[in-house]
């Protein structure tokens, strides 16, 4: 089966189909309202109504989730529902009335197994699903599929041709995997015995049909090998119990891989589900955010960039102090070039990229210096920050330039000592300037006596005479 991924993530499978632009997204470009889930998502372009793709080209393949389905088998209904069998090997009477309500019940057990894997539930269902009217029903239905597979293979028999009796009977084999599929999906036997619905199931697996069926087969094998392997030294009383036991779980995890089988095909079989474990959606304020990320990101790439930025100044109306839709406009702005608009939203960005993440400051003012060589901030402590920041990642002139004549720029500003004694440290370690550090010292020490930090100065002014 081919997978389809989103058309702006080429990496990402796509879950969602927009018909008039006929565009895919995945859950990338379409984030779910955790708040509102009633509300249907809409495409990105157009605004129109999405359809929803489940887990088509999302789910894993399954030959990959094999010891899954076994670890499925050990749930408490499929459990119980071994364990009955057990039970009933030892104690039931041999009444043809019993035995057969007991198959009737069991039918229907495995058949809510396909049908709940089928949908992507990984809680196997409980033992008590099994007891309703419709188990009888089912199990005649299966019947019938088992006599009609029989009588094939006996009209094949009588043609007196090996080639064809081992055809019909490979052929048969083959089929009923997927004429018990389909049972359990449509729940009409003539779904199940018609050629082109039973040839949908075969058709939309491909050749990984081929492989579900020799999985199943040697499944199916699986408790008579090892009830023959048990049978030289055990009596007939423990076996019996054992080889119902096997029967059992076996069965489970059979029906277990032929449903997710149809999950991981549903696309092809038109059928719409999703993983019970996935995520489906996120809190009111970062739904918002993603929606307008992830709208602006696609407009971008249709070439609709005075429309992204619409996108994302409408998002900041509502949330202004958002980081992260503050950093995309500040790099959507800078990157088409909107000289006097970028440096307008500076004014706003750069103090809260400055005081929630510093290294975000440092890029967006290199960013303000491509678009005006002079730029500073209209803050003493962003500047301050950014100049840290700068420093910090050896990025010395610039960030000394930050806190030139910020005395003079910030009169009023009570922290200039610590701002220069940051200086200090930039021109003498990052420069190896060691006399402009120690002006900067003496300037610290001489306007502002009392300063808390004089100790530090001092041990500074220590070691920079050393170096001189």
């Amino acid at each position: 089966m081919e997978i389809t991924h989103c058309r702006y993530h080429p990496a990402q499978p796509a879950t969602w189909h927009c018909s008039p632009c006929q565009r895919d997204y995945g859950d990338c470009c379409v984030p779910l309202n955790a708040d509102a889930p009633e509300l249907e998502p809409t495409c990105p372009l157009c605004a129109g109504k999405l359809r929803f793709l489940g887990a088509a080209n999302t789910a894993q393949p399954f030959w990959q989730r094999i010891p899954t389905f076994f670890r499925y088998g050990l749930q408490a209904g499929p459990l119980a529902f071994a364990a009955a069998l057990c039970l009933a090997s030892l104690f039931m009477p041999a009444w043809k009335l019993l035995w057969l309500a007991l198959f009737c019940v069991a039918t229907k057990y495995l058949q809510s197994v396909i049908e709940n894997s089928s949908q992507g539930v990984r809680e196997a269902p409980r033992l008590t699903e099994a007891f309703d009217g419709e188990g009888f029903s089912l199990f005649w239905r299966l019947l019938v599929i088992f006599f009609v597979s029989f009588a094939v293979v006996w009209l094949a028999a009588d043609f007196d041709s090996e080639a064809l009796f081992w055809a019909a009977t490979l052929g048969v084999q083959l089929l009923i995997p997927a004429s018990i599929i389909r049972l359990a999906l449509d729940k009409t036997l003539g779904a199940a015995l018609s050629p082109d619905e039973v040839g949908a199931v075969i058709k939309a697996m491909g050749w990984r049909y081929l492989i579900l069926w020799a999985f199943l087969f040697i499944l199916w094998q699986s408790p008579g090998v090892v009830v023959y392997m048990l049978a030289s030294g055990l009596p007939k009383v423990v076996l019996m119990p054992i080889a119902a036991l096997l029967f059992g779980y076996f069965s489970v995890v059979m029906c277990a891989m032929m449903g997710y089988a149809v999950f991981q095909y549903q696309g092809a079989l038109g059928y719409v589900a999703v993983d019970d474990e996935e995520p489906r959606g996120y809190p009111g304020e970062e739904y918002r955010r993603r929606r307008a990320l992830a709208d602006a990101e696609v407009r971008l790439k249709e070439g609709q960039s005075a429309q992204a930025l619409e996108v994302l100044a409408k998002a900041l109306d509502v949330a202004p102090n958002d980081l992260k839709l503050n950093e995309r406009f500040h790099q959507l702005l800078f990157g088409l070039n909107a000289r006097e608009r970028c440096l307008r939203h500076l004014a706003h960005y750069l103090p809260l990229a400055a005081r929630l993440n510093p290294a975000q400051a440092v890029f967006a003012l290199l960013n303000a210096r491509q678009l005006q060589a002079n730029y500073l901030p209209e803050d003493a402590q962003v500047c301050e920050r950014v100049a840290e920041a700068l420093l910090e990642r050896h990025k010395t002139r610039e960030g000394l330039s930050m806190l030139r004549n910020l005395h003079q720029r910030f009169p009023d500003y009570p922290h200039i000592p610590r701002a220069y004694l940051l200086a200090a440290h930039g021109f003498a370690e990052g420069l190896g300037q060691v006399e402009p550090a120690q002006k900067l010292l003496t300037f610290i020490r001489i306007r502002y006596p009392q300063s808390p930090l004089l100790d530090e100065v001092a041990r500074l002014e220590a070691t920079l005479a050393k170096l001189a």
